[in-house]
C-alpha cells in the first residue's frame, strides 16, 4: 500500500520512530498553530447460504446470524477494515500483539474472534509458523491465500462456546476491533477466553473506545462529528451492542481471573490538528478512514434504531464530514491495548469427547 498521503510527497515510509511517546495518553498533543484546510454458535460449514449476504440501503451485510452485527462486509468495507488494520500497526509500532510473545517464545495455538479481513490472523501465522492459527467471524469475507497454519471459521462467539479439544487449551487469543459486536464483552469473551485457555495463556484486547474527546475544549457541543458520534453510541446502546467499552477492559479481565494485567492507552488524532509531523500524519490517515467509513457506521444503526432513511442519513452526513475535518478541534478517539495471564495453577474445564460440534473447514 502506498502511505504517501500530500504533495511534498511525505510518507510514514521517511520515518523511524516511536509512536507510543505521542500517543502516550498521560500526555497532551501539542496542536498545530497554523492549520491548513484540507477536504479531507453453531460453528457452521462454509456453505452456498453463507455467502448469500443480505443487501440494505446499498451495502451487503452478513448472512449468518443476520442482523446481530450492524456494520457491512462489502469490498469498500472490506477495503477500510484493510487499512484500518493498517493503522493499528502503525499505533503499535508495527507489532502484533504487546503480550510477550517472541520468536524464543512463540505462541503455538492462537484464536483470533471477530477476525475480519484475517490480516492479523494471516500476518501471525507468517510470524509464527509453527502455531496453529484460528480465526472466527459472522463473514467469510478472508483472503483464500492464507498460510498452511491459518484456518478460518464462521461462529458466532456469543453462543456458548464449543465443548471440544478443538475449542481448548489454547495459548492465546486475541480480539481487536470488536466494538458492536458484543452485549456483554466481559461474559461473551473474556470470561469463556479464561476457561479455554491453557494455564499460562494470554488474553488480548485491541480497542477503540468510540468517544470522541478533547483536551482543550474545542469541541463544541454544536459539532456534528461530536453529534454524530454520540448518536451512533445511543443508538449501538439500545441495539444491545455498545460501542465505547473499552476502558472498562482492565477491570473485567481482573474479575475474569487473569493476572498480570496490563492496559496501554493511546490518543489517535482524528485529523491533521497536531503540531508534531508523525502525529499529523497518522491523524490524516485515521481521518481518511474514518471519512470512507462513515456510510458503514451509520446506515444500519439510524436506520435500524433510529428510522432514519439512506437519504435522511446522507444529508447528515455532509456537516459531520466538515466538522471532522476541522483542523482547528483538537479531538481525539482512545485506543486501548489490555493483555493477561491466567494463572498457571488455574484449573481448565474438562473438554467434551471430539465430535463434530466445531467445523474447520478453511474459508
Amino acid at each position: 500500500m502506498n502511505l504517501s498521503f500530500n504533495e511534498s510527497g511525505e510518507s510514514l515510509n521517511d520515518f523511524k520512530f516511536t509512536f507510543e511517546y505521542y500517543l502516550d495518553y498521560s500526555r497532551d498533543i501539542e496542536v498545530d498553530s497554523n492549520p491548513s484546510r484540507d477536504d479531507v454458535s453453531e460453528t457452521v460449514s462454509l456453505t452456498e447460504s453463507i455467502y448469500e449476504f443480505q443487501k440494505e440501503n446499498g451495502r451487503t451485510y452478513h448472512a449468518y446470524r443476520a442482523g446481530m452485527y450492524h456494520y457491512p462486509n462489502d469490498t469498500p468495507e472490506v477495503d477500510r477494515l484493510e487499512f484500518q488494520y493498517d493503522i493499528l500497526k502503525v499505533i503499535l509500532d508495527g507489532r502484533n500483539y504487546l503480550a510477550p510473545w517472541s520468536q524464543e517464545n512463540p505462541p503455538r495455538k492462537v484464536l483470533d474472534i471477530a477476525t475480519g479481513t484475517g490480516c492479523w490472523a494471516i500476518d501471525m501465522g507468517d510470524e509464527f509458523p509453527e502455531a496453529q492459527i484460528i480465526g472466527t467471524d459472522l463473514s467469510p469475507i478472508q483472503n483464500n491465500l492464507v498460510p498452511p497454519n491459518v484456518q478460518f471459521v464462521i461462529d458466532d462467539a456469543t453462543d456458548e462456546w464449543p465443548k471440544s479439544p478443538d475449542w481448548s487449551d489454547f495459548c492465546y487469543i486475541h480480539t481487536r476491533v470488536t466494538m458492536g459486536c458484543w452485549s456483554d464483552m466481559l461474559n461473551q469473551v473474556i470470561r469463556p477466553a479464561f476457561d479455554h485457555l491453557r494455564p499460562g495463556g494470554y488474553l488480548e484486547s485491541q480497542e477503540l473506545m468510540g468517544l470522541l474527546e478533547c483536551d482543550d475544549g474545542t469541541v463544541a457541543p454544536t459539532n456534528h462529528f461530536k453529534q454524530w458520534c454520540d448518536d451512533i453510541v445511543e443508538a449501538s446502546i439500545a441495539a444491545d451492542r455498545p460501542l465505547p467499552f473499552a476502558d472498562s477492559m482492565k477491570r473485567w479481565y481482573e474479575e475474569a481471573g487473569f493476572v498480570d494485567v496490563q492496559e496501554k492507552v493511546y490518543k489517535v488524532p482524528i485529523n491533521r490538528w497536531p503540531g508534531v509531523q508523525k502525529l499529523k500524519m497518522l491523524g490524516e490517515m485515521f481521518h481518511a478512514n474514518m471519512e470512507s467509513g462513515l456510510q458503514a457506521f451509520s446506515y444500519a444503526l439510524l436506520h435500524r434504531v433510529k428510522g432514519m432513511s439512506q437519504e435522511e442519513i446522507e444529508v447528515s452526513l455532509v456537516n459531520v464530514r466538515k466538522d471532522m475535518a476541522d483542523q482547528h478541534v483538537h479531538a481525539y478517539i482512545k485506543f486501548y491495548v489490555v493483555w493477561g495471564r491466567k494463572p498457571d495453577n488455574a484449573a481448565t474445564p474438562q473438554s467434551e469427547p471430539h465430535a463434530a460440534d466445531m467445523d474447520m473447514s478453511n474459508g
